[in-house]
């Protein structure tokens, strides 16, 4: 199976395309530039052995640019939307680095491709049929992700989300919680404070739960999804890790696994918001208000969740908080 994984160089997509090679399908990674998606993919025996056997190749295109998408689309069995845009989650309007850019109108284009190169238009002039064995359309969404949501990242990707459920190709979504691993630059953006900090700060009280998974089990879901295509159709999961801990729990067990010891310093929100909004007019944007809600949401999945990827998928478990955080922290080498 032929699989366009759009996104394929950033911290999700990356890992996803990885398992995929690995179970032995084939991928078009998409990025706006293959000079830079190249090495990124090649850094695993799997990527370069994939390469070596034709499984992996490349694409230029931009979800925010439609003329390149069609090209794209053609000729697989199924998309990926992972594609993040860089900085998030900071968005940077001028830039045309928002969610309603990237998410929202990024995954309207690729359905609008899908169309113009496997749809015939039926008598309705905004409607599209699609005919039996049309590529899939898989997304990445978050676990906050709902109807009622009125955040700027919630809302367009429930957007998103509505556009895939009506765009009559077999659809699965998958509303992910905090992804974690070594390229998540979220929580090591945390942790590096304790490079040169005696404390750790974080915005808010840390009390919210969240249900942390690891990367490599999005991955694994992800290729289980693709190769199941019976039963995981026009169906919506929650993923998250098997441990519920509050954020501040989640920073100290990960300065803990890397080997340090760092009290966390608990930043009162309003006050975060408010160095956000000064924050924004600074070179590289490095902070807004909307950022600082971001990372103060709560964001964990239930017992009937895991029930619900379990009955699709047997045998399916995710990793322990403390087993998937020594996999990579150097404290624990």
């Amino acid at each position: 199976m032929t699989i366009l994984v759009s996104g394929a160089t950033g911290f999700i997509g990356s890992v996803i395309t990885r398992h995929l090679l690995d179970a032995g399908h084939a991928v078009r990674a998409m990025s706006r530039s293959i000079a830079q998606a190249l090495p990124k993919s090649l850094d695993n025996e799997i990527g370069r052995r994939a390469l070596a056997e034709g499984r992996l190749t490349f694409v230029q295109a931009d979800v925010t640019r439609p003329d390149g998408l069609p090209g794209a689309v053609r000729g697989v069995e199924a998309v990926i939307q992972a594609v993040q845009f860089t900085g998030a989650p900071i968005e940077d309007p001028r830039r045309g680095l928002t969610y309603a850019a990237v998410d929202r109108d990024g995954t309207l284009n690729l359905l609008n491709a899908l169309a113009s190169v496997y749809g015939a238009p039926t008598a309705e002039p905004s409607s599209t049929r699609f005919p039996a064995g049309s590529p899939r359309f898989i997304y990445v969404s978050g676990i906050t992700v709902s109807a009622e949501a009125t955040e700027p990242w919630n809302r367009a990707k429930w957007q998103a989300e509505e556009a895939i459920r009506g765009s009559g190709l077999d659809w699965t979504l998958v509303r992910c919680c905090w992804a974690y691993g070594p390229r998540d630059t979220a929580l090591n953006r945390i942790l590096g404070y304790s490079d040169y900090l005696p404390f750790v700060p974080i915005f808010g009280r840390g009390d919210d739960l969240l249900t942390p998974v690891f990367i490599e089990d999005v991955g694994h879901l992800f290729t289980l999804i693709v190769g199941d295509a019976g039963r995981s159709g026009d169906k919506t999961f929650r993923l998250g890790g098997p441990d519920e801990v509050t954020l501040a729990a989640f920073i100290k067990l990960a300065l803990e696994t890397r080997g340090r010891r760092r009290p966390v310093l608990h930043i009162p929100k309003a006050l975060g918001k408010l160095q956000g909004a000064l924050m924004q007019y600074l070179p590289g944007r490095p902070l807004t208000p909307d950022a600082v809600d971001f990372l103060t949401q709560a964001g964990a999945v239930t017992e009937a969740d895991r029930d619900h990827l379990t009955k699709h998928f047997p045998g399916f478990e995710t990793t322990p908080l403390r087993v998937g955080l020594a996999t990579y922290m150097p404290g624990t080498r």
